[in-house]
């Protein structure tokens, strides 16, 4: 009898034992869940699928303008995604079709600068204003450039890089002021480019990849090796140029938009292929990462913030254009 109750006594102790061991085993599952949730979902898509397009954040919506269409058609179309409704609307359409143009938001209205037209490359500032829903122009550019980049930092416009309109690669910074509609030029980015991409964090800009050979610039060299993986910050306040911690990949005709503290890149161009490329530039640290790659690799793509989200828009695979909007969702 004795020896009937030990063992009774060792088989629960061991039961016991096991159910401990699954509780932790689905308590762990469970603390790390969180990191396999998707990261991508869909939005609707733009109803005018394009690629070499410009897109601005203003009031909870995004402005889509101008592009490359199927057949490489240009556009002067302006499509608005509402983020709220996920519905898209048509807007004014800019005065000229325009591609590879620089775009960017302030005070309630969106600046246009520069991109390709039917003759050319343009120099031209269009201004809209949603309050009057129509299009006015500011005093021209300096210089006429395409695949160039646009930001606002403290109020005023940068127009930094991009190809000039005798096909030299450069690397100027135009500033625009819109309270005294003037144009000034600042320190140069060290690293002459075109189909760059620029975010800006706490005051500073930071210009990331690009390329110097293609689209009509001569190619002395395998167009393979004209993608840089460069990262130049540029700060106002000391009107200078700091070189980064490089990007991993090389990379051009690709997009990027900061949350916090942090640059996210995705997508681009390479020899015969787009990239699926995603990551992340931490500011603080100067230390890149890599996150949940884009679920459509794409050129010509354009990225917006807002909130912890990161809306990737339009663009094209190296063999369609499908106006497609992916939303990457921020870990915190």
């Amino acid at each position: 009898m004795t020896l009937v109750k030990h063992s009774l006594f060792i088989v629960i102790i061991l039961v016991a034992f096991g159910c401990a061991l699954l509780a932790t085993s689905i308590s762990a599952v469970s603390s790390q869940s969180p990191q396999s949730e998707i990261n991508w979902t869909n939005g609707s898509k733009m109803p005018t699928p394009r690629s070499a397009m410009a897109a601005a954040l203003l009031d909870d919506k995004i402005y889509v303008v101008g592009g490359q269409g199927v057949k490489i058609k240009k556009d002067k179309i302006m499509e608005v995604y509402d983020i709220k409704s996920d519905k898209w609307t048509q807007g004014p359409s800019l005065p000229e079709p325009l591609d590879h143009l620089g775009m960017a938001s302030y005070d309630g209205k969106i600046y246009v600068v520069g991109g390709t037209h039917k003759y050319g490359y343009s120099n031209k500032l269009l201004i809209y204003d949603p309050l009057k829903n129509n299009w006015t122009e500011g005093k021209p550019m300096p210089g006429a450039r395409t695949a160039l980049t646009a930001n606002f930092i403290d109020g005023k416009l940068y127009a930094v890089g991009g190809v000039d309109d005798v096909h030299n690669v450069v690397g100027t910074n135009y500033v625009y002021d819109p309270l005294t509609d003037t144009w000034t030029e600042k320190a140069p980015m060290p690293t002459a480019r075109h189909h760059l991409t620029s975010s800006v964090v706490n005051g500073k800009l930071y210009a990331i990849g690009g390329r110097i050979y293609g689209d009509g610039i001569p190619e002395p060299i395998a167009k393979a090796l004209s993608n840089f993986d460069v990262n130049e910050m540029y700060d106002p306040v000391k009107d200078s140029w700091t070189k980064l911690e490089p990007m991993p990949s090389k990379r051009s005709g690709l997009a990027s938009a900061s949350i916090g503290n942090d640059i996210y890149v995705f997508g681009g161009e390479k020899v015969k292929g787009t990239f699926e490329n995603n990551e992340k530039y931490d500011t603080i640290i100067n230390t890149w990462t890599i996150e949940d790659p884009l679920p459509t690799p794409r050129l010509g793509l354009k990225a917006v913030a807002n909130d912890d989200k990161i809306y990737v828009v339009g663009g094209k695979t190296w063999y369609d254009i499908g106006g497609e909007v992916e939303i990457f969702h921020v870990r915190q």
